[in-house]
């Protein structure tokens, strides 16, 4: 029988200020759609089939509220919440029908450093998927910061199974797809979100959406450049509750067949996290945000 095991990263929930200037900013600057809402959420799609990959929720403190994986099955669902029960993992409930937008059929749980997440089959899924040349078509991935880093791939792999695609000094790489890596964990002093990417068709949608972006008010934090692990372009932006959000694009694609670097072999690659040498030092504001500390821009959200 086949282990059960998650296969893709679907969505995230953000803890914000406003919901409101929150939700302008995410379909008018950034390129998302609205999609649906409900008591306490606003829910936001991409162009992709994903029912919706943002949803926003009003907190005094701006963060991470939950992170949602996807599993091919029912059957798979329940695997999971076996497994983690196995483990030992902080577990919401059985698994169940979801009464939210996009439905589905999964379940709540935490990990070691206490950040929540679901995994879930059977969510709706859009007809009407479709790449444009200035938006987001899905959630590429989602970088935590963590003092366990060791222990949090662990868990993932051994019992969500996750691979692990790179090790380097800064970060620890780990897939549940083709996509070089859905997660990874940054080297901090504690648990918070580092950023999240969201993946454009190409290079020049990278660039217009990096352009509405400016045109909005918001400057480039970090970027442009091409990672290392991953190989994929970036830009970086803070949106308006200080959260950093990643315009990225050509992730890298690999199999059981790619060779996992270490600390050491990157460091000989690629003298840092810009391939081209081109992106400099996040500024220091990006800086502090990265590190888990969020740095509202004091933009004016139209």
């Amino acid at each position: 029988m086949t282990e059960p095991k998650v296969t893709g990263l679907r969505s995230i929930d953000y803890n914000v200020t406003d919901v409101a200037t929150s939700a302008r900013f995410y379909e008018n600057c950034w390129g998302l759609a609205p999609v649906a809402q409900e008591a306490g959420g606003q829910y936001l799609r991409a162009t992709g089939a994903e029912h919706h990959i943002v949803v926003l929720h009003e907190n005094p403190t701006a963060g991470v509220k939950c992170i949602n994986f996807g599993a091919d099955s029912r059957a798979a669902v329940d695997g999971l919440h076996t497994k983690l029960s196995g483990f030992g993992a902080a577990i919401g409930s059985a698994p169940a029908f979801f009464s939210k937008p996009g439905g589905g059929y999964g379940f709540a749980f935490s990990d070691p450093d206490g950040q929540s997440y679901t995994i879930s089959s059977d969510v709706i899924q859009h007809g009407d998927a479709k790449m444009v040349e200035d938006r987001p078509f899905k959630l590429s991935h989602v970088v935590l910061n963590s003092d366990k880093v060791a222990s949090q791939e662990e868990f993932y792999c051994d019992v969500l199974g996750f691979k692990v695609s790179d090790r380097t000094a800064r970060m620890n790489f780990i897939r549940c797809s083709a996509d070089h890596h859905s997660v990874a964990f940054a080297h901090a002093n504690g648990p918070s979100l580092n950023h999240t990417a969201f993946e454009v068709p190409t290079f020049d949608a990278l660039m217009r959406g990096s352009g509405r972006m400016k045109g909005k008010g918001f400057e480039v934090g970090w970027g442009v450049g091409r990672h290392g692990p991953g190989n994929n372009i970036f830009t970086y932006f803070l949106d308006p509750n200080g959260l950093v959000v990643e315009y990225t694009a050509e992730v890298e694609q690999v199999d059981d067949t790619y060779a996992t670097g270490g600390p050491e072999d990157w460091a000989k690659r690629v003298g840092g996290p810009d391939r081209w040498g081109f992106a400099g030092l996040p500024t220091p504001l990006m800086q502090k945000a990265m590190g888990g500390d969020p740095q509202p821009p004091g933009v004016n959200v139209e």
